[in-house]
This record gives C-alpha cells, sequence and structure tokens, in this order.
C-alpha cells in the first residue's frame, strides 16, 4: 500500500523527508480468516514500525482521528481512543525516539 507511492516520493528528491499527510482504521478485523486476520491495535503497532523500519525517510505521519455516522446508522469510527488497546498501541509506537526527535526552527545548510 505505501510501497509505490514510497518510491516515486523518494524519486523526486534523495534527500527530502516524505509525511504520510492520512492514515487510520476502524475497529473492525481487516481480514476476518486467520491467521491474517488483525485488529485495529496490531494495526497501529505495525504501521508505525514499519513507517520507521521499511520506510525510513518516513519521518511524520498524521493520524487520521474522526467519527461518523453512516447512512445506515452505524458508525466509522477512526479515532485513536476507540479503545483502550488502540489508544495503548498508538502511544507505545510515538513513544519510539525515531518519532521523537529535535525541533529545527532554522533552515539547515545544503549538502
Amino acid at each position: 500500500l505505501v510501497d509505490w507511492p514510497y518510491q516515486e516520493m523518494s524519486r523526486l528528491d534523495p534527500n527530502k523527508p516524505i509525511m504520510i499527510a492520512e492514515w487510520a482504521t476502524g475497529e473492525f478485523p481487516l481480514a476476518t480468516a486467520p491467521p491474517s486476520a488483525i485488529r485495529k491495535p496490531q494495526w497501529i503497532r505495525q504501521g508505525l514500525e514499519l513507517f520507521r523500519t521499511r520506510y525510513p525517510r518516513i519521518k511524520a505521519a498524521v493520524y487520521w482521528h474522526e467519527r461518523w455516522q453512516n447512512a445506515d446508522g452505524s458508525y466509522s469510527n477512526l479515532r485513536v481512543n476507540s479503545s483502550v488497546e488502540s489508544l495503548n498501541a498508538y502511544r507505545e509506537g510515538v513513544a519510539h525516539p525515531d518519532w521523537l526527535g529535535d525541533l529545527i526552527l532554522h533552515a539547515l545548510p545544503k549538502k
């Protein structure tokens, strides 16, 4: 899902960091058949880990924190705190030092 956009963006500028502007999932299985079934907390953990390890130029990721009612009366709940487990997975993931870099308030010299 991220491979081809990541590669394309990386070709535009080999040094520029990349930001994921929206990513999220709801409180439902993404796949229903074991062993591939994955739930929101695992999805969050896996996403944050993959951004860091497989896509090292991703330096920022904005979580899409929203809930809305659908036409059938059900709700789509993408909020990071839709469950204690999901919130904990997010907090643990973003606590990694790779996500906690120093704030740069001035232009960096060109290499």
